[in-house]
């Protein structure tokens, strides 16, 4: 925290002197606390930063199948493998609303500039028809080019290697 006091009269502290104060010194002293941290190198606000990335990817992901939107629905993936395999959502996935999907990061396994893998719950609790609270699973959010994009959802894979699907 920090702390300063200074002394002008009988003024409240809120209002304007009517004359300058004469020149005094303070001592402040801070004080800071190191971060929250969700796992060894990840604090809240990064966590919350990749929260929002992948909630958005994931929105994107539902708007673009109840729109029909092939090309949209493409966009929200970084893996050409990875987007074919997962184009048969397009016909299989019943969209109600998707504003109301939610994602947390329960951990963090990777962060760095190309590559960001996660275990998290993605809640599709009226988003989707059958849509639940979510369990435990595995993602992983790879950067290509510009934008962040779906690379994996599932387990076992976590940046570490040949992506699953690219053999």
């Amino acid at each position: 925290g920090l702390a300063a006091c200074t002394t002008a009269g009988s003024s409240p502290a809120t209002a304007p002197p009517t004359t300058p104060p004469p020149a005094t010194s303070t001592t402040v002293t801070t004080t800071s606390k190191p971060p929250a941290v969700v796992s060894s190198t990840t604090t809240i606000d990064r966590r919350a930063e990749i929260e929002v990335v992948l909630l958005d990817l994931l929105r994107r992901r539902l708007v673009a199948i109840l729109d029909g939107d092939e090309e949209e629905f493409r966009s929200v993936f970084a893996n050409d493998q990875y987007e074919e395999r997962d184009m048969g959502a397009m016909d299989l996935v019943t969209v109600l609303d998707p504003t109301l999907n939610t994602f947390d990061v329960l951990e963090v396994f990777v962060d760095d500039s190309s590559c960001i893998a996660v275990s998290g719950l993605h809640g599709a609790v009226g988003a989707v028809e059958g849509g639940g609270p979510g369990a435990a699973t595995d993602y992983v959010i790879e950067y290509s080019g510009r934008v962040w994009g779906l690379s994996w959802i599932g387990s076992g894979w976590r940046c570490d290697g040949p992506h699953p699907f690219s053999g």
